[in-house]
């Protein structure tokens, strides 16, 4: 009876041990939202950051933390391809994905779309290391006025 209840034990606990989560930190921080007319960066380069790949129902999500913002890339595949995505608001095809920045200020949260860009993927198989490069465009309505940033993103990921 105790071996069954052992073995029955040890089978629920495997499922736990092999979905781990884990983070990378950077030491430099890979992204820059850059204002298009004082060219001033959000995210400051000299500083850490922390990278998140992780799934959300199953599809692929990338994730660069500084402070209390974020920068998201949501793909709508299980797995990174070799080749060159659009970013596109509420895109649901292969090969679109989307990409948010959102920040928190005291106790509210921001979410602003990445509206249009290019994202890149490529493989090297020599180091196997996944590097993706994003290029993309943030429009930001605010009262009467539209305020446009550049989001660049160049990552390397295992």
């Amino acid at each position: 009876m105790r071996f069954h209840l052992l073995l029955f034990t040890l089978i629920l606990s495997l499922p736990g041990l092999s979905q781990q989560e884990r983070d990378t930190v950077l030491k430099r921080c890979p992204v820059a939202i850059t204002d298009t007319v004082s060219v001033n960066n959000f995210f400051i380069e000299a500083l850490p950051a922390t990278l998140k790949v992780y799934r959300v129902k199953g599809k692929l999500t990338i994730q660069v933390q500084q402070k209390d913002q974020f920068f998201t890339i949501f793909f709508h595949s299980k797995r990174l391809k070799n080749g060159s995505y659009d970013i596109a608001i509420g895109s649901r095809g292969g090969s679109e994905v989307e990409a948010t920045y959102s920040f928190k200020s005291g106790e509210q949260v921001s979410y602003i779309n990445v509206a249009n860009g290019k994202l890149d993927a490529s493989y090297d198989k020599e180091k196997k290391l996944w590097t993706v490069k994003v290029n993309g465009m943030i429009a930001n309505l605010v009262d009467r006025s539209v305020t446009y940033y550049r989001a660049k993103a160049n990552l390397v990921l295992k």
